[in-house]
């Protein structure tokens, strides 16, 4: 049974292959929306709204596929082994990862934000759309800084209850 239990730990293993796999889906897209762009911009110059629209899908795209990759990589670091990556994509718990997302989410929602006012259609509608926006940015943030400032706070504590150094990766 233990044994089982041990070895579980490479689950992960099938959402980080499921999310490079959406993520080269996701770059794909991207690529085929750029040439497209190109081809929009050679043949009809003229007509700059749809070009500046579909920019702003491929961005999106890419964006999502990066959000993806990034966190593809940072389950395998947590959960299966080390890999050699920059310092930035170094995730060592679930809240440094929850943060990376998050800080990929907010610019997503960004550009989906910029999409709307391109196509727009009614300005109370964009209205409450920036507004929602702008709420769930602010509590992914909020929530951000409060994650961080517990694990401090565990930190200090530890500190001065064992009266030693605590390192990141005991916690």
């Amino acid at each position: 049974m233990k044994w089982l239990i041990e070895k579980s730990r490479y689950l992960p293993v099938v959402g980080v292959f499921g999310m490079l796999g959406g993520a080269v889906a996701s770059l794909y897209l991207g690529a085929v929306k750029t040439v497209k762009l190109l081809q929009t911009v050679f043949t009809h110059s003229d007509d700059a709204g749809p070009t500046l629209y579909i920019l702003f899908e491929a961005l999106d795209s890419f964006l999502i596929a990066t959000a993806l990759i990034v966190i593809a990589i940072a389950l395998y670091e947590l959960f299966i082994g080390q890999l050699n990556v920059p310092d930035w994509m170094f995730v060592k718990d679930l809240t440094e990862l929850k943060a990376k997302f998050t800080f990929v989410i907010i610019p997503v929602m960004a550009v989906k934000f910029v999409q709307k006012i391109l196509k727009y259609e009614n300005a109370v509608e964009v209205l409450y759309y920036g507004t929602a926006i702008s709420l769930v940015a602010l509590a992914l943030t909020v929530f951000n800084f409060v994650s961080v400032k517990e694990k401090e706070a565990k930190i200090t504590e530890k500190k001065t209850d064992d009266g030693a150094e605590t390192r990141a990766g005991d916690l």
